[in-house]
């Protein structure tokens, strides 16, 4: 079954704050302790700033999404949150890309659209 857009959006933001905890903080032992004890990132965010500054750098910065081709599953919603510190100099990096199945969805471009008859428009299923 696949997983809604939501779902890979909460995945993406926890792997996030992961790597975070994995690759940046210098007092892992510490934070990973307190992170046991916690329900959500959002509540360890609460208690740390620099978690809040990399959550707010997911939130802010690192969605794509597109509409893409694909011969096997039609037409897709491609979803990818890639970016990487919120400070200069820092090597961190961060890809997670999903694909979403959009079924029954015809996609036009818009010189098509344009020379589509008003009659046929009322036919579209975004009308």
């Amino acid at each position: 079954m696949t997983q809604d857009y939501g779902w890979h959006r909460e995945k993406a933001r926890e792997l996030w704050a992961d790597k975070f905890y994995n690759e940046h903080n210098p007092d892992y032992e510490k934070w990973s302790q307190l992170r046991s004890m916690f329900m959500s990132n959002d509540e360890m965010a609460d208690v740390d700033d620099e978690l809040r500054y990399a959550l707010q750098s997911f939130d802010d910065d690192m969605e794509t999404v597109k509409f893409v081709f694909n011969h096997k599953h039609g037409t897709c919603l491609k979803v990818k949150w890639e970016g990487g510190a919120w400070w200069e100099g820092d090597k961190m990096h961060f890809y997670y890309c999903v694909m979403l199945p959009m079924r029954g969805v015809g996609m036009l471009d818009p010189a098509t659209l344009a020379r589509t008859k008003p009659t046929q428009r009322k036919l579209m299923w975004w009308n």
